[in-house]
């Protein structure tokens, strides 16, 4: 009797000792891992006050609306003219651009060292050459466009010429958005004098973009006067 007692005391203890371990082991899966906090980010010092803003917006008003709006309304004065205060584009647009132009960077073995905002103004017409839409005729704008710098640490922005073996290169702009052009090429571009063709060629754009990728964005929603009160 005592025998059978022993036994069945080492089978409890046995079977206690065999739960706890199993139970411990099944908190030690369930236990999340802890991800680490991320690193807070620094404000650029670029960052200006609301009031600050405010002020630029209203010395813009005060010195370039009321020229332009009286330059556009002598040329048409059937149709008052409202000039353009502000651009956007969607937050998700902004990322996909900023990834496409990396994308692009790196199969062209470049680094892009600046985004250049150019101001610029649509023309009095329905279309482009190309056929594509005017949505804001005479209306002022702005485009981006990637820039790098060359081995002289002088910046261009560029767009991305795709060679006959599939190789990309970058092609160099100017300031006023003209193909770089010397003797002796950029040292980074590659290939004949051929290759920089017109950045806005005059005939068809067909050839340009069938070689070419540009990296411009500009169709931004342009909003002019009036605005929404809340």
């Amino acid at each position: 009797m005592k025998n059978l007692k022993r036994i069945q005391a080492k089978l409890c203890f046995g079977a206690l000792i065999i739960f706890g371990f199993t139970s411990c082991e099944q908190k030690k899966e369930k236990t999340p891992v802890t991800e680490p906090e991320p690193m807070e980010v620094k404000a650029p010092e670029q960052i200006v006050t609301v009031t600050q803003a405010k002020i630029m917006y209203d010395a813009y008003g005060e010195r370039r609306v009321g020229l332009i709006e009286n330059y556009e309304n002598e040329l048409a004065p059937e149709k008052k003219f409202d000039v353009a205060r502000f651009g956007y584009y969607d937050y998700k647009t902004i990322k996909e651009y900023m990834n496409y132009i990396e994308q692009e960077a790196k199969k062209a073995n470049v680094e892009i060292s600046s985004l250049r905002f150019y101001f610029s103004n649509y023309p009095d017409k329905k279309t482009f050459e190309d056929g594509r839409e005017i949505k804001h005729p005479k209306q002022n704008s702005f485009f981006i466009i990637p820039a790098v710098k060359d081995r002289n640490d002088r910046e261009y922005g560029f767009y991305i010429r795709e060679e006959d073996d599939g190789k990309n290169v970058p092609v160099l702009l100017t300031d006023n958005l003209e193909p770089k052009k010397d003797g002796a090429m950029d040292k980074m571009q590659s290939g004949e004098s051929k290759s920089e063709a017109s950045f806005m060629p005059s005939a068809s754009p067909t050839p340009f973009y069938a070689r070419n990728k540009s990296l411009v964005l500009n169709e931004a929603n342009m909003v002019p006067p009036p605005y929404h009160e809340d």
